[in-house]
């Protein structure tokens, strides 16, 4: 997460909203909720910018209680969601809350595709393996054996590890703390914020109504010392009321080993690395269970990766650059198309393609060739192809320029050539054209920075491209259709040329003058 320069100082008070908080008194939520408004102030973010996105559950009913932007969603579908708010809006915190039933199964999908995708936003999930809101089914994480009101015989599902899934879908942040010490939650919240990518953190927490011993083996306070292992960077894995046990490893099988012991030290021990690219390392600790090892806490992986909507918005502006923003009109009026006769019955694909596909198109085309059976001269003139009017009008006015060069650049060029329209694109390709009432629209109307925007920013796609040997009556078609004064023509010796409308009604008043001549 970018931090911004604070503009205020904020306070826990500041993120706790007027609704009454509503879980079961003793629930793990109430200190994940006291964490997240203890690291909000602290990450620099105008309060403006934070949007919370949850789906159902007891933990979804987060987004009531922080006085921020909140979207309570659908079952499953809050990473889904959120990733379109932080698309549409890069510059906001976003977070996802979750639980292990709303996260891990209907929504699972969801979550393995907003985990690989690594957009920066933080995904909480909270872990009591049961569903309480919905009065005490088992879950996906619940354990095999567990007697519930939906497994009344003992659930028989292997349950999925959280870390596990998240380590498998590439997730570039992933972590683990226990509701029971709330000052390690918010450590692990606060640099989960300040990754820059996909934060997933699951948060070990009893349901103290239907799955209340759910943790207690590693959760409480008198044996957790015992019980769970706190991951530090760059220190040995050591745990134990008397810092006495650590984990040793040969090759990826870990075991625990106490220190003095078989002349092991801490030198000897594991040394945490939350920064190794490979996930081999975390995938081990992420198996690591009571009562064989201690739990392990903390920041499991922490690698760094490029960041999707930052990729999103560098693509779009390339694409820009060399197509320019696209035309509704055009594709509207595209080369493919749909007839529905019959009452909804037959269906028939457009044979043709581009404009001339359309049917309003046909007609245009149809009333042309009706006029070129005519013999009177002017309207005979029609047949003239147009690579003959390009040539013969003003053809090496004909600019063309990069879609990445400057609009400053194209006014100098309107100014010095005195030319009405330039082509934007190179020798192999064209992308698009640029008009002076494109100049004024855009530019003059505005506040756009000339100097700084490309050509790409203003210009309009191409329409239609022809070819030297369409007629003046296929142009003046084309003209017609897209209200358009410019066409782009292929040139047979590589390149392209412009047929304008001022050069058509030059060809058609020189027509006339001679055809009068002849009159006389």
């Amino acid at each position: 997460m970018i931090m911004k320069k604070k503009e205020e100082q904020l306070t826990r008070k500041d993120f706790v909203s007027s609704s009454e908080v509503r879980w079961c008194p003793g629930c793990g939520d109430y200190a994940v909720l006291n964490a997240v408004q203890n690291v909000l102030p602290q990450l620099g973010i105008p309060k403006e910018k934070f949007v919370f996105v949850s789906g159902i559950g007891c933990s979804s009913r987060f987004p009531y209680y922080l006085d921020t932007y909140g979207f309570h969603s659908i079952h499953g579908r809050a990473p889904t969601i959120a990733t379109g708010v932080k698309v549409a809006n890069p510059e906001l915190s976003v977070w996802v809350i979750t639980g292990d039933g709303d996260g891990l199964s209907i929504g699972g999908n969801h979550l393995v595709h907003a985990l690989r995708r690594n957009l920066d936003m933080n995904i909480i999930l909270l872990n009591n393996k049961i569903y309480g809101l919905t009065k005490g089914q088992y879950s996906p994480t619940s354990e095999v054996g567990k007697v519930t009101k939906t497994s009344p015989y003992g659930v028989i599902d292997e349950p999925l590890n959280p870390l596990r899934v998240a380590l498998a879908s590439e997730a570039s942040f992933v972590a683990r703390a226990v509701d029971t010490d709330p000052k390690h939650i918010a450590e692990v919240l606060l640099a989960a914020a300040r990754h820059p990518g996909t934060s997933f953190v699951e948060i070990l927490q009893s349901c103290v109504i239907f799955n209340k011993d759910g943790w207690k083996d590693i959760s409480d306070r008198a044996t957790r010392k015992d019980r769970l292992i706190y991951l530090e960077q760059g220190k040995p894995l050591v745990f134990g009321e008397q810092d006495n046990k650590g984990i040793h490893a040969t090759c990826t099988s870990p075991q625990v080993v106490t220190l003095g012991e078989q002349g092991i030290n801490k030198k000897d021990l594991l040394k945490h690395d939350m920064f190794r690219e490979d996930s081999v390392y975390a995938t081990m600790l992420s198996e690591m269970t009571y009562p064989e090892f201690p739990v392990p806490v903390g920041i499991f992986r922490a690698e760094k990766r490029p960041v999707y909507e930052q990729e999103l918005e560098a693509q779009i502006k390339e694409v820009t650059a060399l197509k320019g923003r696209r035309n509704l009109q055009a594709l509207l009026r595209g080369s493919e198309y749909w007839k529905v006769s019959n009452g909804g019955k037959k269906l028939q694909r457009s044979a043709g393609t581009g404009a001339a596909s359309s049917e309003e198109s046909k007609v245009m085309d149809e009333q042309v060739r009706e006029l070129l059976k005519s013999t009177d001269p002017l309207t005979a003139s029609l047949k003239t192809t147009i690579g003959k009017i390009f040539y013969d009008y003003d053809y090496k006015r004909v600019k063309m320029l990069s879609p990445r060069d400057s609009i400053s650049t194209a006014i100098a060029n309107f100014t010095a050539n005195r030319i009405e329209c330039i082509l934007v694109g190179d020798e192999k390709r064209l992308y698009g054209i640029l008009s002076e009432r494109d100049i004024i629209q855009n530019v003059v109307l505005t506040s756009i920075d000339r100097d700084r925007q490309p050509i790409s920013a203003i210009m309009r796609p191409v329409y239609e491209i022809m070819d030297e040997t369409n007629s003046i009556g296929d142009v003046i078609n084309i003209l017609s259709i897209s209200g358009h004064r410019h066409v782009p023509i292929k040139l047979k010796d590589g390149g392209f040329g412009l047929v304008t409308v001022r050069q058509i009604l030059r060809f058609i008043h020189d027509t006339v003058e001679q055809v009068e001549k002849k009159g006389k």
